[in-house]
């Protein structure tokens, strides 16, 4: 009777053991707390995002907890290497930051996976982070921030000139007013250019360049994202791409730029990323302005869109506390914060409301163009090749290349990688 006995208790504390692992495993390690793990490329915002990881490890205390590893950009592509290389040895985190015209990709590689009906009051965010993180009718990420490209411009230069920037988008310049502001601006005895623009093979030159395109009517893909001839080298593309091209064969824009050209007085006007308006603090002896980005003769004022956002991997063992974390840190609250850091425009209506600057000049233009014109960047899974080789096809074009030769090229190879990816 003994023995029994003694027995029967040893198999009931193994089955409590067997209870508490087995509960331990699916709620999470060390007491049912889950971990979860982020990516996000290392930068201005990593303070602001190691506030709000701190904050909401404290909340959800016993239950969740997050850890955000900050990833150097060695390399304009360094953390997408990151992203290729976790994917491949399947060591991706729970959630993974992207910059926005990689959702297609990501998605139709199976690295993200859809979020919709988890996004928390998804209707307050602006209709171009919506439309940046949607690939083929579902939504796979959201943002807190929106970005845009719009016109920089030295306040006394161009009022000694005698040059009235526009002050609504229905007022834009036309491509040929924005060509002769930048041509009376021009100073080549002082080495004074009209405009300056940046030159590298990132993705800053699809992005910065993309609304000349769109605003003729003009576009790098298909609708149905199946087909690059006939588009990106199409007779609008290369009408505007020409037209570009004007300002740098005439020397209204120098072509080695130093990096303070604008900021240092020896360019009138810049054609930036908002968050240019961050930096131009450091120089507050200079009145800067913002106005709209030029526009096609016979277009509408349009303006480009897309910047970092988050996505749930399809790693992840926890989606249900990966959606907690992801709206956690896109409550509206947090949206203001990590939007200030950088002076970037939020991607909330509700966190818009909250930040009283953008509805004065000059932030409300660009407050402006990210609700009223923005345009995403196109949707396709050869994304990647279609940025890269673009970039490298009109820095080719800026330095006298034949528009339609450097598209037509650039057409094939996207061409090839549609092909290669079953498109």
């Amino acid at each position: 009777m003994k023995k029994f006995s003694i027995g029967i208790m040893f198999l009931l504390f193994m089955g409590v053991l067997i209870g508490c692992s087995s509960s331990e495993e699916a709620s999470g390690e060390d007491g049912g707390e889950v971990k979860l793990s982020l990516w996000h490329p290392e930068g201005d915002t990593s303070e602001a995002y190691k506030e709000i990881i701190k904050e909401f490890n404290k909340e959800y205390e016993g239950e969740i907890e997050a850890e955000m590893t900050f990833i150097p950009r060695g390399n304009k592509y360094a953390y997408e290497d990151k992203v290729s290389a976790g994917a491949t040895s399947n060591t991706l985190p729970d959630l993974l930051a992207l910059d926005g015209p990689n959702v297609a990709n990501y998605a139709d590689s199976g690295i993200i996976q859809p979020i919709d009906g988890l996004v928390e009051n998804q209707d307050d965010f602006v209709d171009s982070i919506i439309q940046q993180g949607t690939f083929e009718d579902q939504l796979y990420t959201v943002g807190p921030t929106e970005s845009t490209v719009a016109l920089f411009y030295n306040a006394d230069m161009l009022s000694e000139a005698g040059i009235e920037p526009p002050k609504a988008g229905e007022e834009a310049w036309t491509w040929e007013e924005f060509y002769e502001a930048a041509k009376q601006l021009t100073d080549k005895e002082k080495d004074i250019y009209g405009v300056n623009w940046t030159l590298d093979y990132g993705e800053w030159i699809i992005y910065f360049t993309g609304p000349a395109v769109w605003s003729n009517g003009g576009s790098f893909i298909s609708e149905d994202g199946s087909a690059a001839d006939g588009y990106v080298n199409g007779p609008e593309a290369v009408e505007a791409l020409e037209y570009l091209q004007k300002f740098t064969e005439e020397g209204l824009v120098n072509l080695q730029p130093t990096p303070t050209e604008f900021e240092d007085g020896k360019a009138a006007m810049m054609l930036m990323g908002s968050w240019e308006w961050s930096k131009l603090q450091n120089y507050p002896d200079t009145e800067w302005g913002i106005t709209y980005y030029p526009k096609s003769p016979d277009g509408e004022q349009v303006s480009p869109s897309g910047d970092w956002n988050w996505g749930i991997s399809t790693s992840t063992q926890h989606k249900e506390e990966a959606a907690t974390l992801l709206n956690y840190m896109m409550n509206k609250e947090n949206v203001v914060k990590i939007s200030e850091v950088e002076n970037k425009p939020a991607a909330r209506h509700s966190s818009f409301e909250m930040m009283e600057e953008w509805e004065q000049e000059p932030l409300n233009v660009l407050k402006d163009q990210v609700l009223n014109s923005a345009h995403p960047r196109p949707t396709t899974p050869s994304y990647p090749v279609l940025s890269t080789k673009y970039g490298q096809a009109v820095q080719n074009i800026f330095l006298g290349g034949d528009v339609q030769e450097e598209l037509d090229k650039l057409a094939e190879e996207v061409e090839k990688d549609m092909q290669r990816k079953g498109q």
